[in-house]
């Protein structure tokens, strides 16, 4: 089987960013602190957050438009100008003055991160007046990375897959599928005991009163449970050395989306963007999977 996304079209709202890295070295501490003096040496910029989704959507050859919000500022340019590059549709990405984009600075010495710099404001948008009639996508994803793009999920669209990040999912009541972690998952419910069994009650109680058709529960090196209202399925993870997780569920909710929205088959797609998950983590820095890699998992296990 060979899949081709070209026909697909997905629809990603949500909170865009602009991942930055410093990589540098050190081989003295600053007189000033007791703290290293790094030596810049090189760095790199990647649309991070809903951006990275666009572009790991981009990366199966979909076709990607974006709603959402950006500063008019240096890094709300660069982001847009990463996302046009690549053939991303942009124009429902408002330019607020009063707004920051939200930037992520992660800063390397000799080979390790030591230090994060945020950049953000939270901005309340109005985000069911920008979004509009959906109907000609065949899936919309909700990147929330609760920034205050994201209040609801109850658009107009086929499918509605979220990337949660707020306590409670009546915010997502009525999704196709939600994609919580683990930390996600027990700010959403009472959870304690993190064993499969407690994992698929809690999930199952969440479907029947959310009205969401799946949940998909991600583990991290325990891999995925995916719950339905009457059924479920584990699905293992990849070994991974050393694993850069930055980016990992953008990853997961961008092959999740595209395999479903072709195939309407769940468990492959669960299968598949687990498998994503496995080979971005294996890469460093915000990171994307290739239609070659994805095309060559699933011939191998047919």
């Amino acid at each position: 089987m060979q899949m081709d996304f070209s026909e697909i079209k997905i629809c990603i709202i949500g909170d865009f960013m602009l991942d930055h890295y410093i990589y540098g070295s050190s081989n003295r501490i600053s007189p000033e602190a007791p703290v290293p003096v790094i030596i810049s040496e090189h760095e790199e910029i990647f649309a991070g957050g809903a951006g990275n989704v666009a572009i790991n959507l981009k990366s199966l050859g979909v076709q990607v438009s974006c709603i959402g919000n950006v500063g008019d500022d240096i890094s709300g340019r660069k982001l847009i100008s990463l996302l046009n590059d690549k053939g991303i549709d942009t124009k429902k990405i408002e330019v607020i003055e009063e707004y920051k984009t939200t930037t992520k600075r992660r800063i390397f010495s000799n080979g390790a991160q030591i230090a994060r710099i945020d950049e953000e404001i939270f901005f309340n948008s109005d985000t069911k007046n920008k979004v509009g009639n959906l109907s000609n996508f065949d899936a919309c994803i909700i990147s929330d990375y609760n920034k205050g793009m994201i209040s609801t999920s109850n658009f107009n669209s086929k499918l509605i897959i979220v990337d949660p990040k707020k306590n409670s999912f009546s915010n997502y009541k009525n999704a196709t599928i939600v994609t919580p972690n683990l930390n996600e998952l027990k700010s959403a419910t009472s959870i304690q005991d993190e064993s499969d069994e407690n994992i698929i009650k809690e999930c199952q109680k969440l479907i029947r009163k959310y009205n969401i058709k799946y949940i998909i529960a991600k583990k991290g090196h325990k891999g995925i449970t995916l719950v339905g209202k009457n059924m479920f399925e584990h699905i293992e993870s990849h070994l991974v050395d050393n694993p850069d997780v930055t980016g990992a569920g953008d990853t997961v909710i961008a092959v999740l989306s595209a395999v479903y929205a072709k195939t309407k088959d769940i468990s492959l797609a669960a299968k598949v963007a687990n498998f994503a998950a496995s080979k971005v983590v294996n890469k460093k820095g915000t990171a994307t999977i290739t239609i070659n890699e994805i095309n060559n998992y699933i011939n191998s296990h047919d």
